[in-house]
């Protein structure tokens, strides 16, 4: 019964990281064709994650516990780079340039905000 039940493990285990891996490749082809920039990062935080439940299921079939340090350290370094990428991408495609009273607004915000603090 024991072997059963090992193998019935085994068996959902490999069709989750077959499903996973299918579902990467789906939002990898959103990462691509995103029509915004949001879409795209969004994305690939979805793929980092994925990558992340990925090697900790392979960490738990292979029964290697280096797996889940490498897990680990890869959800870290995906969170630092989704950060960068939002704040290089996403922050000065919101700011109006352009706008001639753009300076004007921004430091009677600034001021409105120290005032508060």
């Amino acid at each position: 019964m024991e072997v059963i039940v090992e193998n019935a493990n085994r068996i959902l285990m490999l069709a989750s990281t077959v499903f996973l891996s299918v579902s990467v490749c789906v939002c990898f082809v959103k990462a691509i064709l995103g029509p915004h920039i949001t879409d795209r990062i969004v994305a690939i935080n979805v793929i980092c994650t994925k990558v992340v439940i990925i090697i900790a299921i392979l960490a738990g079939l292979f029964e290697e516990d280096a797996l889940l340090d490498i897990a680990i350290v890869y959800a870290m370094i995906s969170f630092l780079a989704v950060v960068v990428l939002s704040k290089c991408y996403i922050q000065p495609h919101h700011t109006n340039l352009s706008d001639p009273d753009y300076d004007t607004r921004a430091a009677k915000l600034n001021d409105e905000n120290t005032e508060e603090t």
